[in-house]
């Protein structure tokens, strides 16, 4: 039974990556967003290549320009430049949240202006990976909850 037990805790911390953490959140909109290469064609993708190229030769970059680099940059580092995403409103903070496409299917439906017409939210469960400080990644999406209340919006 000790040799069980051993066994089952060893699996469990070698399983659980100390990255991932199950995380709650609720749906979560923006008028002006951010976007990555989801839903481009390759040629979008060259052209926006071709920018960040002619950026990149820049002598002196402004801030900005070395900000939207960096951006771009980090979803390549960690592979969802191609991936959809939402906002999800956690305690503290709104991150963006990158997802596979069969767990964003399921989410396609909810648009802000419905939520909040009908005093409704929509509230994630979500094993995240943390690839980075602002690249969320949800491995599985482990609940979707609609409920009473006001979805999240910002300018």
């Amino acid at each position: 039974m000790k040799k069980f037990i051993l066994l089952f805790t060893a699996f469990f911390f070698i399983s659980c990556s100390p990255k991932d953490r199950i995380m709650e959140g609720d749906l979560a909109f923006k008028s002006v967003e951010v976007f990555n290469y989801y839903n481009l064609d390759q040629k979008n993708i060259n052209k926006w290549e071709n920018i960040l190229d002619s950026i990149r030769q820049i002598k002196d970059p402004s801030s900005n320009d070395l900000h939207l680099l960096e951006y771009f940059d980090n979803l390549k580092k960690y592979k969802v430049i191609t991936s959809p995403w939402v906002r999800v409103k956690f305690n503290d903070s709104v991150k963006i949240v990158y997802f596979d496409e069969s767990d964003y299917k399921l989410l396609k439906p909810y648009v802000s202006h419905d939520l909040e017409n009908n005093n409704k939210k929509v509230t994630l469960k979500m094993n995240i990976e943390v690839r980075d400080e602002s690249i969320y990644y949800c491995k599985q999406l482990l609940s979707i909850k609609k409920s009473k209340g006001q979805t999240y919006t910002s300018k």
